[in-house]
């Protein structure tokens, strides 16, 4: 015999900080993972999966309009806190402009579901300055980034 199965609605009720840890955790989740399976087959596909990810986002900006370094650090700022809930300061202007993660919800996710090492925290670090390195030259700026015990600033200048 067979049953008809009920079907319940699911309603979305997550509050805002919910929605930001879930999808700082999913797109985490998401980087290891590409991240640990292409570390098997070489760097070369490692910093293949890099430079398309960049580039995603290297156009994602463009289509935005900005181009000058005050409207990157806001750009990139604006995204991060609402998309996951970082807290982020941006100052500086048309030449010059830095923002400073107080809190990164991604590093904080990757962290917590990475389970790194030391060795494995300070890499990562440099990867992100690496990235940021490169996305800033991609949109013809240069980006310096500075590693405090608690906080990052990545500058971006002409």
């Amino acid at each position: 015999m067979t049953t008809a199965a009920t079907k319940t609605p699911v309603e979305a009720k997550w509050n805002i900080k919910k929605v930001q840890e879930e999808a700082a955790r999913v797109v985490a989740s998401n980087c290891l993972a590409a991240q640990q399976v292409l570390s098997k087959y070489g760097e070369k596909a490692l910093e293949e999966y890099k430079a398309v990810s960049r580039q995603f986002r290297v156009n994602h900006l463009k289509s935005l309009g900005v181009k000058t370094p005050i409207e990157i650090a806001k750009a990139i700022a604006e995204a991060e806190a609402n998309i996951f809930g970082s807290k982020i300061d941006v100052a500086g202007d048309e030449k010059s402009a830095s923002l400073t993660y107080n809190q990164c919800a991604m590093w904080n996710a990757i962290k917590e579901l990475g389970k790194l090492t030391p060795e494995q925290e300070e890499k990562m670090g440099a990867g992100f300055e690496t990235c940021m390195q490169d996305l800033a030259k991609d949109l013809n700026l240069k980006a310096n980034v500075q590693m405090g015990e608690n906080t990052c600033t990545v500058t971006f200048t002409k």
